[in-house]
């Protein structure tokens, strides 16, 4: 599909300062990519930069004046959009235009990946089947075309959204318990910082419930502008009119930092009483607000999906079996589990009509599928011990090689990439069988992570068009292009005494 290009919508003021956000934009991306030599910066290209929310959709009579520029920055290359360190260069260019008034608006940057966006508009997530049929392009490289976008069905997008709002409205829930027992023992930091992760779990049930999507940040101010842009509701949980308002949501929204790392981090307690009160407002408005939302995606329902009470916040068992064949009835079980409910039991009334119920033998049916399923189990445990047991174990000419899945933590400095891949399998005990072209591709830097022995080797290979293979004890460096079977010359390395290297080769 093509993108929109017209912003003829926007006053002139708005389309030139759009137009100098851009030119900002590449060229805190041009600086940053400068002299790189990975391949994700040497070629990486930003494909568009797409303008979408309220500038894109609305009239401009109906955009507040202090609103945020949202951008969507697409590269070609996903290792490239998870970089976030380079990215927050950017972001801080563009933060630092806004503070020292060279633009007049805020920009709320993000970056996916050209296949993350494609997968996403064939999937029909929301977010980005909006950003692609409403957003406008401020630049795009010449012959891009995004993926048709996928209609996702309101049944199904009922059941993914309550899904996605159980898990992260239920953890909010749990974070503001700890931070009730926290102000409970009088640890204020430590109450803060829960606090702001139940403040994020909240603004993020809206998120994932509403759009399917979220961004990844912890940014109290930007989670709070995203969803209160899909729901109105949500601006009255945090006032802006008086100063105390502001100043109590600044120290919660910097506690996910200070709290932790910072000695000289302060909040008082009036302002985590009023903070708590706002936090519970916020909760209740998040339920009504997903409540709405699921409810009309399903109007031919008879009860509502989930059930808004600014009650006591309840404890949320999840069931004990969920029954493939009903999923939709599991998951709204498990969103009322996560609602605040009005029952209250009395205790009056005896309790002997339980036991000839309905819903004692439905209990009852469970328990045995339960128990069958146990001993189904222990049965296939059982014979899975009994087959390894029985298999001889084999005894390796040299000493046993590190698992591919074993955590390793080491640095690498080599001329090659020979060299390279040389030292990373000499530290996790293997054999090397290489081609002799890898003499040709150098390697320079330094490789410092906590990996995979074959993520590891997948990192130094990136761009030379080699694949590393992990079988047995034996690692198998070929081209990633199989078309053609390479010349392969066996390597084996063993240490010597004194850290030498002595380097075999058999044709």
């Amino acid at each position: 599909m093509t993108l929109r290009t017209d912003m003829d919508h926007l006053p002139m003021p708005i389309r030139q300062e759009l137009h100098r956000i851009t030119a900002m934009l590449f060229e805190a991306f041009a600086e940053t990519t400068k002299g790189r030599l990975s391949e994700q910066y040497r070629a990486g290209r930003i494909l568009t930069l797409i303008l979408h929310g309220p500038h894109a959709t609305r009239d401009w009579e109906h955009v507040a004046p202090g609103e945020a520029f949202r951008l969507l920055a697409i590269v070609n290359y996903p290792r490239l959009a998870r970089s976030e360190r380079d990215w927050r260069m950017v972001r801080d260019r563009l933060r630092r235009a806004w503070e020292f008034g060279e633009i007049t608006h805020p920009v709320r940057l993000t970056v996916e990946s050209l296949e993350r966006v494609n997968c996403a508009l064939i999937e029909g997530v929301p977010h980005f089947v909006t950003i692609a049929t409403e957003g406008i392009a401020l630049y795009r490289m010449e012959g891009l075309r995004l993926q048709e976008p996928r209609r996702l069905p309101a049944p199904e997008r009922r059941t993914h959204g309550l899904a996605k709002f159980t898990r992260w409205h239920r953890s909010g829930c749990d974070f503001l318990l700890g931070a009730a027992f926290y102000r409970h023992q009088g640890n204020a930091p430590m109450a803060a910082l829960l606090l702001h992760q139940a403040c994020e779990h909240f603004y993020l049930s809206v998120l994932w419930s509403i759009t399917l999507h979220a961004p990844r940040t912890h940014a109290l101010d930007e989670l709070r502008e995203a969803a209160e842009a899909l729901d109105a509701r949500l601006c009255a949980a945090w006032p802006r009119e008086t100063p105390f308002a502001r100043r109590a949501f600044g120290c919660i929204r910097r506690a996910y930092v200070e709290a932790r790392y910072g000695r000289s981090y302060r909040i008082t307690a009036q302002e985590l009483a009023w903070a708590f009160a706002r936090v519970e407002i916020l909760r209740c408005r998040v339920l009504e607000a997903c409540a709405d939302h699921l409810d009309s995606l399903a109007p031919a329902s008879p009860t509502p999906l989930l059930q808004s009470s600014p009650g006591k916040l309840p404890a949320m068992p999840l069931p004990l079996l969920v029954e493939p064949s009903n999923l939709p009835q599991q998951i709204w079980q498990i969103a009322r589990r996560a609602s605040p409910s009005q029952f209250r039991w009395n205790r009056l009334i005896p309790d002997r009509g339980f036991w000839r119920s309905d819903a004692f033998g439905l209990w009852s049916e469970r328990i045995a599928l339960g128990a069958l399923g146990l001993c189904l189990f222990l049965a296939g445990a059982e014979a899975a011990l009994w087959q390894v047991q029985t298999v001889p174990s084999e005894q390796p000419s040299r000493s046993t090689p590190a698992d591919p899945s074993a955590v390793l933590d080491f640095d690498v400095h080599a001329d090659t990439v020979l060299g390279a891949v040389g030292k990373v399998a000499d530290r996790a005990g293997y054999r090397i069988k290489a081609n002799e072209d890898i003499w040709a591709v150098r390697w320079t830097g330094a490789y410092r992570a906590k990996a995979t022995t074959f993520d590891a080797l997948a990192d130094i290979l990136y761009g030379s068009g080699l694949c590393p293979a992990i079988r047995n004890d034996v690692i198998t460096v070929r081209y990633c292009d199989k078309s053609r079977p390479p010349t392969v010359a066996t390597i084996e390395y063993q240490a010597q005494p004194g850290s030498i290297v002595r380097m075999q080769n058999e044709p």
